[in-house]
C-alpha cells in the first residue's frame, strides 16, 4: 500500500520516501523480534516457576507437615555434606603429603646412588663389578620371595594339621 503511495509522489521525492519506508519496515521487524524475545523470556520464567512449584509439591507428599521437619532435614544434609567435604580435604592432604614424601625419597635415593657410584669409582670398581652386585641384589630378592612363600606353605600345613586334631 505504501509502495503505491510512493508512486504518486514526484520522481525526485520517490527515492527519499522509498528509503524512509524501508527504514520503517526494518524498525518494525526489529521491534517484532524484540517483542518475541521478551515474550519467550517471560514464558520461560513462568514455565520454570511452574516446574519448580511442581517439583516442590512432589517432594512434599504430605503438605500438612510443618516446615520445621524440612528445615531439620536440610540442616542434617548440610552437616553431612560439610563432614564429607572435610573428609575429602583430609584425604587430599594425606595424598599430597604421601606424594611429597615419595618425591623426597626419590631425590634422596638419587643422591645415594650417585654417592655409591662415586665411591665405587674411587675404589676402582668397574661397571662389570657393579652389574654383578646388581644381579646379586636381584638374586637376593628372589631368595627372599621364595623363602616367604615356603614359610607361608609351612604355616598353612601346620595350621590345618593341628586344626584337625
Amino acid at each position: 500500500m505504501m509502495d503505491q503511495l510512493v508512486l504518486r509522489e514526484r520522481s525526485d521525492q520517490r527515492q527519499v520516501w522509498k528509503r524512509k519506508i524501508l527504514e520503517l519496515r526494518e524498525e518494525c521487524n526489529s521491534l517484532k523480534r524484540q517483542g518475541q524475545h521478551y515474550d519467550r523470556l517471560a514464558n520461560a520464567n513462568v514455565r520454570q516457576k511452574n516446574e519448580r512449584n511442581e517439583l516442590l509439591r512432589r517432594r512434599r507428599k504430605n503438605p500438612e507437615i510443618n516446615n520445621e521437619d524440612d528445615l531439620q532435614n536440610l540442616a542434617g544434609e548440610a552437616q553431612s555434606l560439610h563432614q564429607s567435604s572435610l573428609m575429602v580435604d583430609d584425604l587430599l592432604n594425606s595424598g599430597q603429603a604421601s606424594l611429597a614424601g615419595l618425591v623426597d625419597q626419590r631425590s634422596r635415593l638419587r643422591g645415594v646412588r650417585r654417592v655409591v657410584t662415586d665411591i665405587g669409582n674411587r675404589l676402582g670398581l668397574t661397571n662389570t663389578t657393579m652389574r654383578i652386585i646388581e644381579r646379586r641384589d636381584i638374586t637376593d630378592a628372589y631368595l627372599v620371595f621364595a623363602g616367604m612363600i615356603i614359610t607361608c606353605i609351612v604355616i598353612y600345613i601346620c595350621y590345618f594339621h593341628f586344626e584337625k586334631k
